[in-house]
């Protein structure tokens, strides 16, 4: 969605993800994965009822951030979030309650070609429904 249909503006946006960064930053913490989907909109404006499958927003601390989620979500990022098509990484929707394939694999492959495969990864882990 472009930024002129969001509902903060980029101005709003560039501050709460500098204010999430400092945190960051002091905490030691190279990339945050953030799983709640309040934060989620918070920092990216997605607006989804998907937090029964594994989904989330990877910080790194530079650059955009990215959505990550099951494929069939990834229209609803589309129509959601701020950032571009490229930051908007929808995994195969053949991974949900998978016995051979998980979803994890995926984004951890995504943070491996970022460049994050051997960064200090913070995991956001209250939300009840997220199970690391």
């Amino acid at each position: 969605m472009p930024i002129e249909n969001a509902p903060f503006s980029q101005a709003e946006y560039d501050r709460r993800i500098a204010k999430t960064r400092a945190a960051m930053s002091e905490a030691g913490i190279d990339v945050l994965f953030v799983t709640n989907p309040s934060n989620m909109y918070w920092l990216t404006g997605y607006n989804g009822w998907s937090f029964y499958v594994h989904q989330g927003v990877i910080l790194p601390l530079d650059g955009a951030p990215y959505w990550w989620g099951r494929g069939m979500d990834g229209n609803g990022a589309r129509r959601t979030v701020w950032m571009e098509e490229e930051f908007i990484l929808p995994y195969r929707d053949q991974m949900v309650q998978s016995d051979i394939m998980h979803p994890m694999e995926d984004l951890a492959s995504h943070l491996r070609i970022m460049g994050h495969g051997d960064a200090r990864i913070g995991v956001e882990m209250e939300t009840y429904f997220f199970t690391a």
